[in-house]
């Protein structure tokens, strides 16, 4: 796959972001392509790294986490040993959904679903505040969700 995506390449990934379950047969036919061509397309996609997985996104609120915090993570080390044990330590923590190493005043953001304030506060004590470089927990309640898409701009 060539390092530059064109027309129908942005038109494919477009339409797999708004409808991950569209099939083959009907992508293809929305695009003006054989099934097969449109197979042979999507798979060089993947390959290529442009899509990563497909996913359902899910409502937490609707599966028993109406609580979404913001944790700001200070960690008291900031040498490689240590920033690597505190990412592995959050993928063993279902309830932290993203991860993401920060520049600035902290260190990494987490976003963390809760099924109530004590299980957030459980969560802290007995696994986040548990990793040895963690030096720091400023968390911060999700009061509304006013935008949140998977979708990037093509």
């Amino acid at each position: 796959m060539p390092t530059r995506l064109d027309d129908v390449d942005v038109i494919v990934l477009r339409t797999l972001q708004e409808e991950g379950r569209v099939t083959n047969a009907d992508l293809a036919r929305r695009i003006g392509l054989s099934p097969p061509s449109m197979l042979q397309r999507v798979r060089k996609l993947e390959e290529a790294g442009y899509i990563r997985q497909y996913v359902a996104l899910l409502d937490a609120e609707k599966l028993g986490y109406p609580i979404t915090v913001i944790a700001m993570v200070n960690l008291s080390l900031h040498q490689d040993a240590a920033i690597e044990q505190f990412r592995a330590a959050v993928q063993e923590i279902p309830e932290v959904v993203e991860c993401l190493h920060i520049s600035g005043e902290h260190d990494f953001l987490l976003r963390i679903v809760a099924k109530n304030m004590h299980d957030y506060e459980r969560m802290v004590s007995e696994q986040l505040s548990k990793i040895k470089a963690v030096g720091r927990i400023n968390s911060s309640f999700v009061l509304a969700e006013n935008k949140r898409t998977a979708s990037i701009p093509l």
